[in-house]
C-alpha cells in the first residue's frame, strides 16, 4: 500500500512538473479563454463574437502579471481606438470630407500615440476598421466591438488567474537564483581550469544557464508591466535582478583572462589562492540564490573579501620578489583586475539583497583593493 502511494505522489508530481511548463501551459490557458469568450457571448447572444475570441486568443500571456497588462492594454487601446474612430467618421460625415481623410487622420494619430505608448498599439486596429468599414450604424458597431473586446480581455485574464496560474514574480526569483548558481558553478570551474591549466569552457555551452537569464528577464518585464502589488513590494529582488546583468557583463572578462596562456610558473603561484576565492564566490552565490527563492531569508555576509585579500596579497608578495617576467607580469595583472571586478560585482550583489540596497562599496579597504587591481591600460 505504501509503495503504491509512493507511487502515486511521484506521478503527480511528474504531471504538476508537466502543467508548469509553458509548452502545457500557455496553450491550456489559450483554449480555456477563448472557450469562456465564445461561451459567455453565444450564451448571451452577444454579436461581434470573433472580436471577443481574437481578443481572448492573444492576451494570453506566460504569467499572471503579463497576461493581465496585456489584457488592459487591449482594453485601453480599443476604447482609445473607437473613442478616435467613431468622431472622425462623424466629423467626415457632418463636414462632409472625404473617408479618406478620417482614414489617414485616425491611422496617423493612433500610430504616433502608439509609438509613444506602445501599450495603446491595439487602437491601430480599431480605428483602422471603423474609418474603412463605418457600416450603417457607426455607433452601435463600435459599442458592439468594443463590449466584446472587452469580453474577450476578461475572458484572457480569468483564464489565467483561475487555470495553472504562474506569479512573475515568483519565476523571476526562480530563474534568478538559477542563473546565479550557475555563475558561481562556472567560476570554480574556471579558476580549477586556469590552476591545472586545461582548455577553457564555455558559458554558450550552457543551455541550461542561457534559459534561466532569459527567462529571468522576461519574467521581470511581465512583472513590472503590471504590479499586483504596491511598487515597494520585492524592490530588492528586483535590484538583484538588475545587478545580474553587471555580473554577467564579467563573462567576457572572465573568459579573456581565463583563456590566457598561462606558464607553469604564474599557474603554481596564483591558481590555488585564486581557486579559494572562486569557491568564496560561489557560496555567497548560493547564499543569495537560497535567498531568492525564500524573500524571508537573508543572505548570509559577503564572503569573498578575505580570500581576495590573500589573492592580492599574494601578487603583491610575488611582484615584489620579481618572481615574473614582463609577460607575465601584464598577465598577473589582468586576472587580478578580471577577479576584483568579480568581487565588487559581488559585493553589489550582497548589498542589493540587504537592508539598504543603495550601499555600493562603503568599505574603504574594499575600494582600495579595486583601485589597485585595475590595470593601468
Amino acid at each position: 500500500m505504501r509503495a503504491a502511494v509512493h507511487r502515486l505522489q511521484k506521478h503527480a508530481a511528474g504531471w504538476r512538473m508537466v502543467a508548469n511548463r509553458d509548452v502545457f501551459r500557455l496553450p491550456t490557458q489559450t483554449v480555456a479563454a477563448v472557450l469562456i469568450a465564445y461561451g459567455f457571448m453565444t450564451w448571451q447572444h452577444i454579436p461581434e463574437v470573433a472580436w471577443g475570441t481574437f481578443s481572448a486568443l492573444f492576451v494570453v500571456r506566460a504569467s499572471v502579471e503579463g497576461t493581465i497588462s496585456e489584457a488592459v492594454a487591449r482594453i485601453a487601446g480599443a476604447m482609445l481606438g473607437v473613442a478616435l474612430g467613431v468622431g472622425l467618421v462623424l466629423l467626415a460625415q457632418t463636414a462632409d470630407l472625404p473617408a479618406l481623410w478620417s482614414i489617414a487622420v485616425g491611422v496617423t494619430t493612433a500610430a504616433y500615440l502608439s509609438l509613444r505608448h506602445p501599450t495603446l498599439s491595439y487602437s491601430l486596429v480599431t480605428v483602422t476598421i471603423l474609418t474603412v468599414t463605418p457600416g450603417d450604424n457607426l455607433l452601435v458597431g463600435a459599442y458592439q466591438k468594443a463590449v466584446a473586446i472587452i469580453i474577450g480581455s476578461v475572458a484572457g485574464m480569468l483564464s489565467a488567474v483561475c487555470l495553472l496560474p504562474l506569479s512573475a514574480r515568483h519565476s523571476m526569483r526562480v530563474n534568478t537564483a538559477i542563473s546565479i548558481e550557475i555563475y558561481g558553478e562556472l567560476l570554480v570551474e574556471w579558476a580549477s581550469e586556469l590552476n591545472e591549466g586545461r582548455a577553457l569552457s564555455s558559458s554558450m555551452d550552457r543551455p541550461a544557464l542561457q534559459r534561466a537569464r532569459w527567462r529571468a528577464s522576461d519574467m521581470a518585464s511581465q512583472s513590472r508591466a503590471f504590479p499586483l502589488r504596491n511598487a515597494s513590494w520585492d524592490v530588492a529582488a528586483y535590484r538583484l535582478h538588475d545587478r545580474v546583468d553587471g555580473l554577467w557583463r564579467t563573462v567576457p572578462l572572465l573568459e579573456r583572462a581565463s583563456g590566457l596562456a598561462l606558464t607553469e610558473n604564474v599557474r603554481q603561484r596564483i591558481g590555488p589562492t585564486l581557486y579559494r576565492v572562486a569557491v568564496a564566490a560561489r557560496q555567497q552565490l548560493s547564499d543569495l540564490a537560497v535567498a531568492l527563492r525564500n524573500k524571508h531569508a537573508k543572505p548570509m555576509p559577503c564572503r569573498t573579501a578575505e580570500p581576495l585579500s590573500r589573492f592580492n596579497n599574494v601578487l603583491d608578495r610575488t611582484s615584489r620578489e620579481g618572481a615574473y617576467d614582463g609577460a607575465e607580469r601584464e598577465t598577473v595583472e589582468l586576472i587580478r583586475w578580471v577577479w576584483n571586478e568579480v568581487s565588487r560585482e559581488l559585493d553589489r550583489l550582497c548589498a542589493c539583497m540587504s537592508e539598504d540596497p543603495d550601499v555600493e562599496d562603503s568599505d574603504p579597504e574594499r575600494q582600495r583593493r579595486h583601485a589597485k587591481g585595475r590595470p593601468n591600460a
